[in-house]
């Protein structure tokens, strides 16, 4: 797990904010990685979410959007349709291979969404990081 990228996260977490896919690439020289699957960007993100989940702690990849994708549910952005692939999500939202290239979110998946940032912002904002 890359314990730099997740002390990024939790720093832009505590101040109530998102962080675009674009801003961390750059920041942490991660490529893309969706013709390389295992080493990009969605990957490493993911694996922080389920590591995140197993802590009994919300998916700190939900603050990690796709730039310019802000809309009426989700104000500050959403994920990608990668986020919707991260083990532990709910049966109903976890996405099977057949939508791998999908990048829409649907309604529920955007109401996720939502919901989750708001946990990942309150939960980050009120607890410390006592791995750092």
């Amino acid at each position: 797990m890359r314990k730099d990228v997740r002390k990024k996260l939790i720093d832009v977490a505590k101040k109530g904010k998102t962080i675009t896919y674009g801003e961390l690439m750059k920041r942490f020289h991660i490529p893309r990685g969706h013709l390389k699957p295992g080493i990009g960007i969605g990957h490493v993100v993911g694996i922080i979410s389920e590591y995140e989940h197993r802590k009994k702690r919300p998916f700190l990849s939900a603050i990690v959007v796709a730039k310019g994708s802000a809309s009426n549910v989700c104000q500050y952005g959403r994920p990608s349709g990668g986020f919707f692939f991260i083990y532990n999500l709910p049966a109903v939202l976890r996405r099977d291979e057949s939508k791998r290239g999908v990048r829409a979110l649907t309604n529920p998946e955007l109401k996720f969404v939502r919901k989750e940032q708001k946990k990942v912002w309150n939960y980050w904002q009120s607890h410390r990081d006592d791995e750092l």
